[in-house]
């Protein structure tokens, strides 16, 4: 065995950057709801990548690190970007405009369950056993703490699909880009990502973006809007494509079930608002499925280390 493959104790129960990016996720849902409702949906998602990737670009100037791209990856990295970014940030937005954000975080979150079929028939992976449990897990959990019936009736038929269609954009975006954030790193790629996809995002939203510009809300939609320019898409993606590269897509995606959990413990800790047995147990769930599936991921890696040294040593 190589000596710290398996990396620190806490390491093979939970991956500190997937985690962090789900726990600001999972913040930013009524943050973004809001956002939303003061802009308008493409409005704010034109805004929010703009701030997002004018912060990006400052990192990597600080850094001085550049965005060349060689020209036999941009085919996947315009699909990634103008394709799966693109439109998830517009059926996402879009979505949540005409739904919950109960139903938001519902739909969202099967996101790990279309990974396990998808990454079978596109990368050939197998689904691990483990993988399969602890999706099922953290999809029930989800079930279990915001899957009570709408009781304002403002969820609609139409928020709910393109919610759905917005968790499925999400695997590519999750599994596209993978080779290059490994040869070219997080923060270059995640950059590009929101580059392309505000062109796509910008076609669909100028002319709502300047009517809303007209008449500027209030300060705590502009706050929203830093909130998810900055922390939800600058620092959550480039965190999320780091865990991606450690414990592969699949296994990265579990963690989105933590979200709901992570608004139902926010809201109970500052809100006041009160939690149920139900949701409790369905916490229980998600974080049995998330350690399932990262306890599988972290055993597989370890030969595959030790495969790659003894490679080098020969």
């Amino acid at each position: 065995m190589v000596k710290g493959s398996e990396g620190s104790g806490w390491r093979r129960w939970i991956d500190g950057e997937a985690f962090l990016a789900v726990l600001i996720w999972g913040a930013s849902f009524p943050i973004v709801k809001h956002g939303v409702d003061s802009f308008g949906p493409l409005s704010f998602a034109v805004l929010r990548l703009i701030v997002a990737i004018a912060c990006l670009v400052l990192w990597l100037r600080l850094r001085d690190e550049t965005l060349r791209i060689a020209r036999s990856d941009w085919p996947r990295l315009a699909l990634a970007g103008f394709g799966a970014m693109g439109i998830f940030q517009i059926v996402f937005l879009v979505g949540m405009r005409h739904t919950t954000s109960t139903h938001s975080a519902l739909f969202l979150n099967t996101s790990p369950l279309w990974a396990l079929p998808i990454s079978w028939l596109v990368e050939r992976e197998r689904p691990r056993a483990a993988g399969l449990l602890g999706a099922a897990l953290g999809f029930i959990g989800v079930v279990l703490m915001v899957g009570t019936p709408d009781p304002t009736g403002t969820a609609t038929l139409l928020g709910d699909v393109l919610t759905l269609g917005a968790a499925i954009c999400w695997v590519g975006v999750t599994m596209i880009p993978r080779p290059l954030v490994a040869r070219y790193g997080a923060v270059p790629i995640t950059t590009w990502l929101l580059i392309l996809s505000l062109v796509v995002v910008g076609l669909a939203g100028a002319s709502e973006t300047v009517r809303s510009l007209a008449t500027l809300p209030g300060w705590s939609a502009w706050g929203a809007l830093l909130y998810t320019g900055i922390l939800a898409m600058v620092g959550a993606n480039v965190f999320w494509q780091r865990a991606v590269q450690r414990l592969g897509a699949s296994t990265t995606l579990v963690y989105y079930y933590l979200q709901p959990g992570i608004a139902v413990a926010l809201g109970a800790a500052f809100l006041g608002e009160r939690v149920r047995l139900v949701q409790i147990v369905g916490l229980f769930a998600v974080f049995a499925g998330v350690l399932v599936a990262q306890r599988a991921a972290v055993r597989e890696a370890v030969p595959q280390v030790a495969e790659k040294v003894g490679q080098r040593a020969d």
